[in-house]
């Protein structure tokens, strides 16, 4: 409203200027009219930014997150913080971390898990990473050949067990064949198999290249990890490097990394690149 008010009155301003002047001036002042005119435009573009930044909550009891994350529709990417004050993703999934490229989801082993609930991992500006090793049941077909002891799952980590009076004694786990090719799950391979239960999730994680076999691997278990992004064309700050993000065969949005010796969140909106 205040901006509308402001932009209404410069306009009778630049009206009036213009309606004044001299034929000798006509020239002059169609082009003072010009400027003018980028001069609101520009206005718009700062209002815009400043509006759409003030009105991120990026605080949740006490606990804050850097940009392009926050808890109100004025955030670039939004998650929910509960009642009780934990950052979480969808209604139930409690964040344990988020880094440059990921957020880390907790998803405890549960028996009645929906499939369905999958898709909360998957929105406008995160999905499901490749990362992850998927635990279902109820599968009609088996993916990558990979099917693993339910009871030796449960025993292992020491897990409630299921009732498998109507389900055979293993599940089934997915993983892409390729992480390194393919960033994201791919979720259609995964509804053509009509699992019925998303058991869990073990995250892998290759503590250097993945594709260096000697490198130390670590394993997450009841640990969903996904990839986010910002969508919209790159806007990183001058000391930092711009990552186009694809997911299923599409550029979804970008993420920003600063530059080696420079720490921050890379982001022009953000608070960019200082030196470390």
């Amino acid at each position: 409203m205040t901006y509308q008010s402001q932009r209404f009155s410069l306009s009778v301003s630049v009206s009036v200027s213009v309606s004044q002047s001299q034929p000798s001036l006509k020239a002059s002042s169609t082009m003072n009219l010009h400027l003018f005119i980028l001069f609101l435009v520009l206005i718009t573009t700062l209002t815009w930014s400043t509006s759409a930044q003030a009105n991120c909550t990026r605080v949740c009891n006490g606990e804050s997150v850097a940009y392009p994350f926050g808890f109100s529709d004025g955030c670039e990417i939004r998650l929910n913080c509960s009642e009780g004050g934990d950052i979480r993703v969808g209604g139930e999934y409690n964040v344990q971390n988020i880094t440059s490229d990921r957020i880390l989801v907790n998803l405890p082993a549960k028996c009645d898990r929906k499939f369905d609930e999958i898709r909360v991992f998957n929105s406008d500006n995160f999905a499901l990473s490749s990362r992850n090793g998927l635990l279902l049941e109820k599968c009609n077909s088996t993916l990558n050949d990979c099917v693993v002891s339910t009871a030796r799952v449960e025993n292992h980590f020491n897990l409630q067990k299921c009732d498998t009076r109507d389900n055979s004694s293993t599940m089934n786990c997915y993983s892409e064949d390729d992480p390194d090719r393919e960033e994201f799950v791919n979720l259609k391979q995964l509804d053509d198999a009509r699992c019925q239960i998303l058991f869990s999730s073990v995250t892998v994680d290759v503590n250097g290249s993945g594709s260096t076999p000697s490198m130390p691997v670590s394993l997450e278990f009841q640990l969903l990890d996904l990839g986010w992004w910002v969508r919209g064309e790159c806007s990183c700050d001058k000391n930092a490097s711009c990552r186009n993000v694809s997911y299923a065969n599409r550029t979804v949005g970008y993420r920003c990394h600063c530059n080696e010796g420079f720490a921050g969140d890379g982001f022009a909106a953000g608070n960019g690149c200082r030196r470390g």
